[in-house]
């Protein structure tokens, strides 16, 4: 009986080995599984199978070497990351400790990184008070009275470890509108203000409105300009619906929706309307329509020249303060 290996093999993946066998003139194959894969293992050198690290740790593989995992686990003796205790012995410029010739923890000496260079690196050291902040070279650390949303905190120095609960009872962390916000984790007076933001594309090019963005109500009707700094603007004027504002309200601006419309000016000066042409789908994701509320939405479409050439304006977004 003579058994022959045979190696198939697929662009992308790891193929299993066969085995054919020769027995009375008849050929018998044998494979691993019906796909002739390797299964989930702890040899291929990938991280995956819900690994720590490659090929070790997770639900399948043996515990990860504390002593290779880039983390300091100071409760099972570590000195520093993976050194000291049981581990190869530190270095003097990476042991966490302030030796000779060191102008910083581990810093500021020969064979040392530069101080400011530590500030990311998910340790306490150089000259900082705590992890990554503090000191001459980091940004300040995080407090419950320094009126920003920072370190753990769900609200404006409030919630998470260190602070009192927010009073509000929101989350100004957790991607949905909750507590007293104006909008999505923004507004109120627990979260960072909401920002003016407003974007477009024409011919390719990408255009940012933000600085001079703005949404007025006039006269029941929705008023939103911006204008870039090449010199680009954009504008429309939507009309309240006949049963109110909506989240979700959708209009197609054309010229036989005045007195609802879209207009452009291009960097060049060209000016286009839906006045002459073109059709504009402005649509209202979000909005609290009163002096002081929010309004977010999206705007594609065509406009058009007097001439009659026309333009296209494409992922168009704001997110407004309705002043």
């Amino acid at each position: 009986m003579t058994s022959h290996p045979i190696f198939s093999s697929a662009v992308g993946r790891l193929t299993a080995v066969c085995f054919a066998v020769l027995w009375s003139g008849l050929t018998l194959t044998g494979c691993l599984n019906d796909d002739n894969l390797i299964g989930e293992n702890c040899y291929d050198e990938i991280l995956n199978n819900g690994e720590e690290l490659i090929d070790c740790g997770g639900p399948i593989c043996d515990p990860c070497d504390p002593c290779e995992n880039d983390a300091w686990d100071p409760l099972l003796g570590e000195q520093w990351v993976d050194c000291g205790g049981s581990c190869e012995p530190c270095a003097t410029n990476f042991n966490g400790v302030l030796d000779e010739g060191e102008t910083g923890v581990d810093c500021g000496c020969a064979g040392c990184p530069a101080c400011p260079e530590l500030c990311g690196d998910g340790l306490m050291n150089g000259y900082e008070t705590g992890v990554d902040c503090g000191g001459v070279d980091c940004d300040a650390c995080p407090t419950c009275d320094d009126g920003i949303l920072n370190g753990s905190e769900t609200g404006i120095d409030c919630g998470g470890n260190t602070c009192d609960p927010c009073e509000c009872l929101c989350d100004c962390t957790n991607g949905i509108q909750d507590g007293l916000e104006e909008y999505i984790d923004c507004g109120g007076p627990n979260c960072e203000p909401c920002a003016s933001t407003m974007s477009w594309y024409n011919a390719g090019v990408q255009y940012f409105g933000d600085a001079t963005a703005s949404a007025e109500l006039v006269g029941g009707n929705l008023q939103i300009t911006g204008i870039s700094l090449t010199g680009a603007q954009v504008g429309f004027v939507v009309a309240e619906p006949a049963d109110g504002w909506y989240n979700g309200y959708v209009i197609a601006l054309n010229p036989t929706s005045l007195p609802q419309a879209a207009a452009y000016t291009s960097t060049a000066g060209m000016n286009y309307t839906t006045l002459f042409g073109g059709n504009t789908t402005v649509q209202i994701t979000y909005i609290d329509a009163e002096s002081g509320g929010y309004v977010v939405g999206s705007f594609n479409g065509s406009v058009m020249e007097a001439s009659g050439s026309a333009t296209t304006l494409s992922q168009g977004s704001f997110q407004l303060s309705i002043n």
